[in-house]
């Protein structure tokens, strides 16, 4: 019965928080600071992956990284090949909200004929904040069947009836 609660509202914080907040703020335009959660999303969603307890410390590399791998795929895990989208996104945005130069993000609901999601142009990673936004949005349904599926444990976190 515990179980299933903790089923319940770890499944709430996704759709709540990580799918419905960064709605949110993809929905009002703020064209870096959808970056800077968006990364850090990333990392909260692959803190789920792992056993240890989402305060444990250290763990942001390794959990950015699970998140790329297990739950987006495809490109972005090749693009994440020697972390290069934790510090070029995630580390350069939440530090210090300001993308790597190796980076262009484009507050945009889709792509067009110039720039598409993940590819290069003139050297820099394209980045299309409804395009990964949406991606976003995937990673957390693919979690959360995941975790009611039993294939993921999920963890004690403090949300919804728990707080």
């Amino acid at each position: 019965m515990k179980n299933q609660k903790t089923i319940e509202n770890t499944v709430a914080f996704l759709e709540t928080v990580v799918i419905g907040e960064l709605g949110k703020v993809q929905n009002a335009g703020l064209s870096y600071m959808q970056f800077v959660l968006m990364g850090q999303a990333i990392e909260v969603l692959g803190g789920f992956l792992d056993r240890k307890p989402m305060k444990t410390k250290g763990q942001a590399a390794k959990r950015f990284a699970a998140g790329i791998t297990y739950l987006f795929g495809g490109k972005y895990r090749i693009l994440n090949e020697n972390d290069f989208l934790y510090h070029k996104l995630r580390n350069q945005m939440v530090h210090a909200f300001i993308p790597a130069q190796d980076i262009l993000l484009l507050n945009q609901e889709e792509e067009s004929g110039e720039f598409r999601h993940l590819e290069r142009k003139n050297g820099q990673l394209v980045m299309i904040s409804g395009v990964f936004y949406r991606d976003i949005c995937r990673a957390c349904k693919r979690l959360a069947d995941l975790i009611k599926e039993g294939k993921v444990k999920p963890k004690n976190i403090a949300f919804g009836d728990d707080e």
